[in-house]
């Protein structure tokens, strides 16, 4: 086993900090990966940080020796603003989280949810006036978080969109520019964290406080109604092996959890999606056709997914040019062998999406938009993996892949979305994979 991956070392920190601070982190390990391989390194004070590129080392780390490694920086700053919860901690408390959250996920219900969808998407679109102007990114948003607050709380949030939005939006530019810090001092705040896991958040005092007052109320209101089907009720009803629940601090982390996440990254999937197939008119149209085949001039159904394949392509192409997290890390517990190098143990190693998912070597013609590509697909696994892998895969994935889904088709079999100017798609990568300015699309009538 030989020693650290190759890399520029101290200078190569230099650059990271300066990258983060710049909002370039993407651009630099790019760079990093073309220079010095598929698995590279550099050091940033007393941290290693690794950079992997590699579908079988992406699957190593996640799956099959996932139980070597621990979430990183990205969990860190979730659990800053969320606290103790799915998506910030690693087992065995993520693995009892899961199992109790796990039931709200299964094939039958997620496709109780799709009508909810549905029908809020066709709210949504009902406020469209044909041939106007509309930030497709700010609807987008609207729609998800309305079906998130529908389909798995039973409660409707719109009046809380906007107070939402603002968190959402406020904490994903800090938590961009924090990211660097956080790279160096993660394995200093690490310890504090699990010293006092209930203590108030460093980061986020204020955006913490104004979710935890969104949610309190629906927790209050669905103890109080003690039934219903949705995830909320689930989550008070559920016990663990020795009879014990989730208190109410524990189901505000996972409720705020689950709308961050099943909010703000489908809607960044939708924008990107109606803004490329804005650009490409021709793969409009043959969705066009194959949506108009399948639910003529009634509104889709979670049944009518099976003869839209063209959809799922379409969307999936998005994912892969435009993943919402577009890189994110773990930590090893111990000093491992990965790819033939030595990773010490607290190393952050960074696998990328985005990157791997524009590899030629795996994508022909890795740029280009071409959603017939996922009729026969031909790479390895782990060459896409925009929801992550193994036991830390995103619970809801099913659910937002249906819900982005059936949001395509029901807006495309009404519109056709139009460009407004001819400006080219630009990235803003703090935290999630953002549009860097707004895309105004013209809605028009079919």
């Amino acid at each position: 086993m030989s020693g650290a991956p190759p890399g520029p070392g101290a200078l190569g920190g230099l650059g990271f900090l300066r990258a983060a601070a710049a909002g370039k982190l993407l651009e630099f390990f790019i760079d990093l990966v073309r220079r010095y391989g598929d698995i590279a390194s550099f050091t940033l004070g007393p941290q290693r940080i690794v950079v992997v590129n590699d579908p079988a080392l992406v699957e190593e780390i996640l799956v099959t020796r996932q139980r070597a490694f621990v979430r990183d920086t990205g969990a860190q700053l979730l659990r800053e603003l969320v606290g103790e919860g799915l998506l910030t901690t690693d087992d065995p408390t993520h693995l009892e989280r899961r199992r109790i959250m796990q039931p709200a996920f299964h094939r039958a219900r997620v496709a109780h949810y799709g009508e909810i969808v549905v029908g809020e998407t066709e709210r949504i679109v009902r406020a469209w006036r044909p041939g106007t102007r509309i930030d497709i990114g700010v609807e987008m948003a609207r729609l998800t978080l309305a079906a998130v607050g529908a389909a798995l709380f039973g409660t409707d949030l719109r009046e809380g969109a906007t107070e939402i939005a603002g968190v959402l939006a406020s904490v994903t530019e800090r938590g961009g520019a924090l990211g660097g810090l956080l790279a160096f001092a993660g394995p200093l705040l690490a310890p504090i964290r699990a010293a006092f896991p209930n203590r108030a958040s460093l980061l986020f005092p204020r955006e913490r406080a104004r979710l935890e007052a969104i949610v309190a109320p629906l927790v209050a209101r669905e103890r109080a109604a003690g039934d219903g089907d949705d995830l909320l009720s689930l989550m008070l009803a559920a016990r663990d092996e020795g009879g014990r629940g989730l208190d109410d601090a524990a189901i505000r982390n996972e409720i705020c959890m689950l709308v961050l996440a099943g909010h703000e990254t489908t809607a960044n999937a939708l924008t990107w999606t109606f803004a490329l197939l804005a650009q490409h008119r021709d793969i409009e149209a043959k969705l066009h056709a194959e949506i108009d085949a399948a639910c003529g001039t009634r509104s889709p159904s979670v049944d009518d997914l099976a003869r839209m394949p063209y959809v799922a392509h379409v969307f999936d192409e998005t994912l892969r040019l435009y993943p919402p997290a577009p890189a994110f890390a773990r930590r090893p517990i111990t000093e491992i062998e990965l790819g033939g190098y030595r990773i010490s143990k607290g190393a952050s190693v960074f696998v990328s999406p985005f990157i791997t998912q524009r590899d030629p070597r795996y994508f022909e013609e890795p740029l280009a938009f071409v959603p017939e590509r996922w009729a026969h697909p031909t790479q390895p696994k782990f060459a896409f993996f925009p929801f992550g892998g193994g036991s830390k895969m995103c619970i809801g994935e099913p659910f937002a892949r249906m819900e982005a889904l059936l949001a395509i088709a029901t807006i495309a079999r009404q519109f056709s979305m139009q460009r407004t100017d001819d400006r080219p798609l630009e990235i803003a990568a703090r935290g999630l994979l953002k549009p860097a300015r707004p895309v105004m699309l013209a809605a028009v009538a079919r």
